[in-house]
């Protein structure tokens, strides 16, 4: 399954896949960093905190900075993002002026006199927030920053909560890459998931940023899908031309998220059929000439992601697949995590307490990790593994001053039995994995995972 290979042309078959996930299908991280957010430690010292503050006050890269927005005017049913309800906007002014507080918090710990090469604006439903608010927020972060030449300012549009003026606007502001969550456009799934959308209102949206990069999500696994109205819909969003799709499986997590029990009574596709559904949206999507990328997204081959992933240069982090991994991600509002010199921190999680900490001066971590070099070596390969499917030995062995065949004798007997099914080639020079070995990078990933199991945490199925 490379970019160019459609299911039916897979070496071992179509079934074959359907043997591998039965096999080997299970819950593992999404891998969005290493080690993942659930070992952040809450119980973190003073030690702690100081050494993490240090690291930030050394830091030298420059900026991403993500906000997260999380409000939404109806809870969709699917959702796993933290997002907080209300038709309340007039909340929206209070939101932005603690963010932008949050901002001068943090400037204190680290420089700011950095140049800012990516903002992204996250939720929940960052659209939620009236125009006044959005102009003073990128007001705000325009003032206590430096823009970078070579910048990116992403957005996430939820197409029901804008119109052209809105969208307009957004791009007066200076975003420049557009970011729509669709997640299907037939009816009755979306009617099953509580989500009332139109297909004209997403393609209003769209084209009112005509000219500009628009990347629109969709989702598998939904109640009610099927290959056929799946494909209807991708249909439908290939002709809005965007240039990246992602294809992201729907993660029922109940434990964490209880409304989703909601979508139960619909019934909901097992792994068989989430195959299908994942395997045939490729194959049309590739056959319309979209590039597959990492594990969920696609995108035209002169995307700068597809370039990246031809020259080996993709990366992933809390923001999804990246060009980008030299920067350091700095986070605010509520839930945001950040990435910075070898430091996690994650912020707190629900509006008053973070507002509290933030108007008291200090941080608003709740959770705060600083990485050893261990955990360094091991993020390289897997997020190596995430981001190109393949670790060149000697690179790893290179960086982090090892020899990674000694070093990883027990992962690579516990690969095993992935390199006896075809599934992975473990050789002198790589681990790579092969066309049907992409279905479960996760658990491939997992035997590198030093962390896994030392924190209570259930994960959402592979595929």
């Amino acid at each position: 399954m490379t970019a160019t290979t459609s299911p039916s042309a897979q070496p071992n078959g179509f079934q074959d896949a359907h043997r591998v996930i039965e096999r080997y299908a299970g819950p593992a991280p999404r891998y969005t960093s290493y080690p993942t957010a659930p070992h952040f430690r809450a119980d973190f010292s003073d030690d702690d905190l100081r050494n993490v503050e240090a690291a930030w006050a050394n830091a030298t890269a420059p900026l991403a900075l993500y906000s997260h927005i999380p409000f939404c005017e109806k809870r969709c049913l699917y959702c796993g993002c933290h997002v907080r309800i209300s038709r309340k906007r007039e909340l929206g002014a209070a939101y932005v002026s603690t963010v932008l507080a949050e901002l001068d918090n943090l400037a204190r710990v680290t420089p700011f006199d950095r140049p800012l090469e990516l903002l992204a604006l996250g939720g929940g439903t960052p659209t939620w927030l009236d125009p006044t608010d959005m102009r003073d927020l990128i007001g705000g972060i325009r003032t206590r920053t430096q823009s970078g030449e070579d910048r990116e300012w992403s957005i996430e549009v939820d197409p029901r909560s804008v119109d052209t003026d809105y969208m307009t606007l957004l791009v007066e502001l200076g975003f420049n890459r557009f970011s729509f969550g669709v997640q299907d456009l037939n009816p009755e799934v979306m009617k099953a998931v509580g989500r009332a959308q139109g297909e004209e209102e997403v393609r209003a949206a769209v084209a009112a940023v005509a000219g500009c990069p628009v990347n629109i999500d969709l989702m598998y696994g939904l109640p009610l899908q099927s290959v056929e109205t799946l494909k209807q819909t991708i249909d439908s969003v290939l002709t809005m031309e965007p240039g990246r799709l992602a294809l992201f499986g729907y993660a029922h997590v109940p434990w964490l998220k209880k409304h989703q029990t909601a979508l139960e009574r619909h019934g909901l596709p097992g792994d068989s059929a989430r195959l299908e559904l994942y395997l045939s949206a490729r194959e049309q999507l590739l056959d319309a000439g979209y590039v597959a990328i990492g594990i969920d997204h696609f995108a035209r081959p002169d995307d700068e992601l597809a370039v990246a992933a031809a020259a080996g240069r993709l990366h992933r982090n809390f923001m999804g697949y990246t060009t980008r991994p030299h920067l350091d991600l700095v986070a605010t509002g509520v839930s945001g995590i950040s990435q910075v010199n070898g430091t996690f921190t994650a912020n707190l999680r629900e509006v008053p307490p973070w507002r509290k900490a933030v108007e008291s001066g200090s941080s608003a971590w709740e959770r705060i990790l600083a990485t050893s070099p261990e955990d360094a070596l091991r993020s390289a390969v897997i997020m190596s593994l995430m981001g190109q499917f393949s670790v060149s030995k000697a690179m790893i062995s290179r960086d982090h001053g090892v020899d990674f065949d000694t070093h990883f004798a027990s992962e690579r007997e516990a690969l095993r039995p992935f390199v006896d099914d075809g599934l992975l080639i473990d050789d002198a020079s790589e681990l790579r994995l092969t066309d049907l070995g992409l279905l479960i990078v996760r658990n491939v990933a997992t035997v590198f995972d030093q962390w896994l199991g030392r924190t209570p945490a259930r994960y959402s199925r592979t595929v």
